[in-house]
């Protein structure tokens, strides 16, 4: 039987929480088509050494599919691991600061990610929609090349809902520090890491 979580109090913290599930439940949903990605690709790569080593009959084009799905499973579950504070953090200093200094730090770090994000979004979805609309493909085995160029928009979109929604979430955290924390990463602490 599922549990659910109890709802916080307040209509602005229910109104986070809802939409921090709802978010994550994309998000899951991106990393687990990500780890499809791999699985098929590490599955064509064994039918590859095989077919090439035993049989003399490589896959035709295999080349340009793990080119073409790289960017598939880098970039859908970005925010995923960005919610889950799986990525990389250089948070030496953040673990230092508490109360609205910390939330302060964390906004600003955001903050910048999200206009990054919001730079280079537009391009990305206009480098799809010319290779949709001029019907780009391989050179080698004419596959399109438009599902991996849409993959970094909706990879991209999806962290930049992600970034907006933790913004909010650290503004309530500066306005009242010790409301709970809602739609906030939590990096695992690498000492407790260390000893597990």
């Amino acid at each position: 039987m599922r549990h659910s979580h109890p709802m916080p109090e307040g209509a602005g913290g229910r109104a986070l929480a809802l939409a921090d599930r709802a978010l994550l439940a994309v998000e899951t949903a991106c990393a687990a088509l990500a780890g499809l990605v791999i699985f098929v690709l590490m599955f064509a790569g064994v039918l590859e050494i095989i077919g090439r080593g035993v049989f003399n009959a490589p896959i035709y084009g295999h080349l340009d599919m793990v080119e073409l799905t790289m960017i598939s499973y880098t970039v859908l579950c970005v925010s995923y691991c960005w919610r889950k504070a799986a990525h990389v953090r250089m948070d030496l200093l953040l673990r230092r600061l508490s109360g609205r200094g910390r939330w302060v730090a964390e906004l600003l770090a955001t903050g910048l990610a999200l206009y990054f994000v919001t730079l280079i979004l537009p391009g990305t979805w206009q480098y799809f929609l010319n290779a949709w609309q001029i019907g780009d493909s391989t050179m080698n085995t004419g596959l399109p090349t438009w599902p991996s160029k849409l993959a970094v928009p909706v990879g991209l979109g999806v962290l930049w809902l992600r970034l907006a929604l933790e913004m909010l979430a650290y503004l309530r955290l500066i306005a009242d520090p010790a409301l709970p924390r809602i739609a906030v990463p939590t990096p695992p602490d690498p000492t407790r890491e260390a000893v597990d």
